[in-house]
């Protein structure tokens, strides 16, 4: 029984949350950013506050490539990886105001040097910016040194595509979407994808560091979800994935989408499209998110007001940017680590109170590590009351034996499976609670185990 005693000390800890403390958001997140990396093994950050359509506070943490002891710095450059998808949208609008793309007429219209496979239906511009055109996800593990062969753009999406269905009216996230997207740019304009962004909206809006092409600058270390560096990398297409950028740049970017923003690549009424949400969204994004516009995430804050954001998860790099375009409010977030979740879903519960609000629906990635907790603390105690019973010799029928025995393999073999993988969302979600987690179950199936193979009582 002492043993028990232990575990359910060690299991009330866990479940344990952080004290809260008062202070100004910026002294919070001053505090609790590297606090948080340090418990998830997180290499990196850069976050940037921004109230009333400025920003008003950045800070800099942990270091560009632990290696060498390099310190992050403010003006550090990050692949943002899915953060690309807004900007992107930007300029489809962009060229949809100015009479260069139709965002509702087919995109075999405009594309040259590739067609839709027969059977794919009607996909238009618009379903393509909302995920609405019955395209899987795609190939996101497509990455390829910058200066070595590639496939170009339509020999990717040919390999690519295969995973289309015909349009349908519900939201499918798919990076080979935009990718064709991309082509679909090319071909209507007839310029380069990087050259006509970087005209039209980079430069247009300051984003001065930014950039779709990679530019071999001296960039952080990304860092996998096990901690190990990343060696520098580019995907076939830039639209879903491939922007660079500085936390400056895309805090910028956030600014341009405020109401009454100063800026002149959209009108008013083109920014206030690409905030409309064109599909519901469901199963896993269902829990940070409402709606999907055109490249934004869309929700409705607790107190009615309108939010829109959207993250980026990339081998080594996670990003995300969050804004309330009524009251100029926001906040980036950028790291050189994919065990960043846990830090960016605390840091954005803690704005979301700043402003008088119930957390966003990204915090609820705090909630699976509360789950986490949970499940760690009952493996412990099926771990120690298996143990105890066999040890005490306890009688338990066959049918429970054989049921305990079952129980006993698939927890101790999963998190043996797991840890063959490259990338579980679970690791994601809980990349410091993961291990715990994989050891909790393993002892719990060794107590069933013993549970399972005790002799019967005698007598």
């Amino acid at each position: 029984m002492r043993l028990a005693v232990v575990l359910g000390v060690l299991a009330f800890a866990l479940l344990a949350a952080p004290a809260s403390s008062d202070g100004g958001i910026s002294d919070r997140l001053a505090r609790i950013v590297p606090e948080r990396m340090a418990a998830d093994g997180v290499a990196g950050a850069v976050v940037v506050l921004i109230e009333g359509g400025e920003p008003v506070w950045t800070g800099a943490f942990g270091t560009a490539d632990p290696a060498t002891g390099r310190p992050m710095t403010s003006d550090a450059l990050f692949r943002v990886e899915s953060i690309s998808k807004p900007v992107t949208a930007w300029g489809a609008m962009r060229l949809a105001e100015t009479g260069r793309l139709d965002l509702d007429a087919p995109v075999d219209d405009c594309l040259t040097r590739w067609s839709l496979p027969e059977g794919a239906g009607r996909i238009t511009p618009r379903a393509l910016l909302s995920h609405s055109a019955g395209i899987g996800l795609g190939d996101y593990a497509a990455r390829f040194p910058p200066e070595g062969p590639r496939p170009d753009l339509p020999e990717h999406i040919a390999q690519d595509v295969t995973l289309i269905t015909a349009p349908e009216p519900g939201f499918t996230y798919s990076d080979t979407g935009y990718n064709l997207l991309e082509l679909v740019i090319e071909d209507c304009t007839g310029e380069d994808f990087g050259a006509l962004m970087a005209r039209e909206v980079l430069s247009p809006l300051g984003m001065t560091g930014a950039s779709f092409d990679w530019i071999g600058a001296d960039m952080p270390v990304g860092h996998d979800l096990r901690g190990r560096p990343v060696a520098v990398y580019v995907y076939p297409g830039r639209a879903s994935g491939g922007l660079h950028a500085t936390a400056a740049d895309i805090a910028r970017f956030a600014i341009a989408g405020m109401a009454g923003a100063d800026q002149p690549v959209l009108s008013p009424e083109g920014v206030a499209a690409l905030h409309r949400p064109e599909v519901a969204v469901g199963g896993l994004f269902g829990f940070a998110a409402q709606g999907y516009a055109l490249g934004h995430f869309t929700e409705t804050l607790s107190d009615g007001r309108a939010a829109v954001w959207h993250g980026g998860q990339g081998h080594g790099w996670m990003s995300h940017v969050h804004l309330v375009p009524e009251t100029g409010d926001g906040i980036v977030i950028l790291s050189n680590s994919q065990r960043a979740w846990p830090l960016f879903a605390t840091v954005l519960r803690d704005w979301s109170v700043s402003l008088g609000t119930a957390p966003v629906g990204m915090a609820s990635v705090l909630r699976a590590e509360r789950a986490a907790r949970g499940a760690i603390a009952l493996g412990l105690a099926v771990a120690a009351l298996g143990l105890w019973r066999a040890y005490r010799d306890a009688w338990c029928p066959l049918p429970l034996r054989v049921l305990a025995g079952g129980i006993a393999l698939v927890l101790i073999l999963w998190p043996l499976w797991a840890a063959t993988r490259d990338y579980l969302f679970l690791f994601s979600i809980l990349p410091g609670h993961w291990p715990w987690l994989a050891a909790a179950s393993v002892l719990a199936g060794l107590g069933l185990a013993a549970l399972a193979i005790a002799p019967r009582r005698r007598g």
